[in-house]
């Protein structure tokens, strides 16, 4: 996961296609059922088909046309685009944590990907040019070859994060959150759960700040997490940090051959083939509460469906701001949302490109800081670049590239314009991020596109 949740909604997407693949019917089968599950993102697509094979009568609810929320697809002028994820996990065939295969797995389904040598390209100040190998030991080494008088603490920091991700890839990965299912564990794993319990309240920040003193190899860390989180290495949790600085390694990246909504599309499929169902353009509005149980869910055109569980898998936010009433809203909840804020949301530039403007040797992924290390988690600072067409060509026509670019952007700052000047400050900004990519990687990328369609807070709502 690449932290990006967000979804694009556009009116001229072939609905033709996307009928095709989605249900015949429109209308639920029932007005009751085991489990309704809340949006089909790849979160609630697993939980759904987790339930359904095991003879669970399932039936998710999608508000949108096709599956797969923040993992979608869109299709344009001969280009597939991924909506948000692009940098994917879990799908090696080793150790506990290759969630995606085994989701896969349960419904029958196992897809062809295409491993990525580099996980990510940064582009940093003062030159820091440093690529994530797929090998670590290459990786380690590129870092050590920049910073040899930290040889000893750059092996230290990731050493540590090796081992909490040993221990979570030895457990079979159900929930940390969960304490009966914690307390099984324990007898079963008992150091791999004390060495989770340990670093369970530690961030990633303090641990590097134990070997390294570096100030610019700490700040290639907060840039290692933040792409992890959002945020810098001082406010990203150890275990989750350490989860994908080494997955990268272990497993691996590897990009779904026709891109990240096959994935979505799979796992529908399993589900009706084992007899549940996703029912699309069904807009739930509200969840609906009996004894302080969750019974039901009321959709926007007034229809009412019920089941003996109700999952979610609208963001938290979405869940406890809008779907419930506030009496409804767990004690703990209140809590968590007076400890935790929100992850910024994001511009998104979807471009075609002609292919002859990038150089032979480049990277799927690049991560962009130019100038200035206090800009990484300032709104437009940094830039995330994915150029999936670098793995698998079927995304374009012959001759071109698919680039997905997107940057931090707050909601703050498009409130109150009206929709001509929203939409004038949109391209005036991509133009602006364009001009960086350009000026940074790629000369003479601006007289390239061919396509070019720029996503905010509208699309993403």
């Amino acid at each position: 996961r690449n932290g990006t949740n967000f979804s694009i909604v556009k009116s001229a997407l072939d609905v033709h296609e996307t009928e095709q693949e989605s249900s015949p019917s429109n209308e639920p089968d029932s007005s009751f059922y085991d489990a309704i599950v809340i949006g089909s993102g790849i979160g609630g697509l697993v939980a759904a088909t987790q339930l359904a094979v095991k003879g669970a009568d399932v039936l998710v609810l999608e508000k949108y046309v096709i599956p797969g929320g923040s993992s979608g697809y869109y299709r344009r002028d001969g280009f597939t685009f991924d909506v948000g994820s692009s940098v994917m996990f879990g799908f090696s065939d080793k150790g506990n944590l290759n969630l995606i295969t085994r989701a896969l797995a349960a419904v029958g389904c196992r897809m062809e990907v295409i491993p990525d040598p580099t996980t990510v390209h940064f582009h940093l100040p003062n030159d820091l040019s440093i690529r994530v190998h797929r090998k670590y030991e290459e990786f380690v080494s590129e870092l050590v070859s920049r910073f040899p008088h930290e040889r000893d603490g750059i092996l230290k920091f990731y050493g540590e994060c090796w081992k909490i991700f040993n221990s979570l890839n030895s457990l079979e990965l159900k929930s940390l959150e969960e304490p009966l299912y914690l307390f099984g564990t324990f007898f079963k794993k008992p150091l791999e759960c004390l060495t989770l319990a340990y670093y369970l309240p530690q961030n990633a920040g303090n641990i590097a700040r134990k070997y390294i003193k570096d100030p610019e190899l700490l700040s290639f860390i907060d840039a290692e997490c933040f792409i992890v989180s959002t945020v810098n290495s001082m406010h990203t949790p150890m275990i989750s940090a350490s989860m994908v600085l080494c997955d990268r390694h272990f497993g691996g990246i590897n990009y779904p051959v026709g891109g990240v909504g096959e994935i979505a599309k799979s796992l529908a499929k399993g589900l009706a083939d084992s007899g549940s169902r996703i029912l699309y353009k069904a807009n739930v509005t509200s969840i609906i509460i009996k004894d302080g149980k969750a019974v039901g869910v009321k959709l926007s055109d007034g229809r009412q469906l019920y089941a003996k569980t109700v999952i979610s898998n609208a963001t938290r936010w979405d869940t406890f701001g809008k779907l419930l009433k506030s009496e409804d809203i767990p004690l703990e909840e209140k809590r968590f949302q007076k400890t935790y804020k929100k992850a910024p949301s994001f511009l998104s530039i979807h471009m075609g490109v002609k292919a002859d403007v990038l150089p032979p040797d480049t990277d799927c992924h690049h991560f962009i800081l130019e100038d200035d290390w206090e800009r990484l988690e300032a709104p437009y600072g940094s830039i995330f670049l994915s150029i999936p067409t670098v793995l698998d060509k079927s995304l374009a026509p012959d001759g071109y590239h698919v680039l997905h670019i997107f940057t931090t952007s707050p909601i703050e700052d498009w409130e109150g314009l009206s929709r001509k000047d929203y939409e004038a400050k949109k391209e005036l900004v991509a133009e602006k991020i364009v001009e960086r990519l350009e000026k940074k990687l790629f000369p003479g990328l601006n007289s390239s596109i061919v396509f070019k369609e720029v996503s905010l807070i509208l699309s993403h709502q």
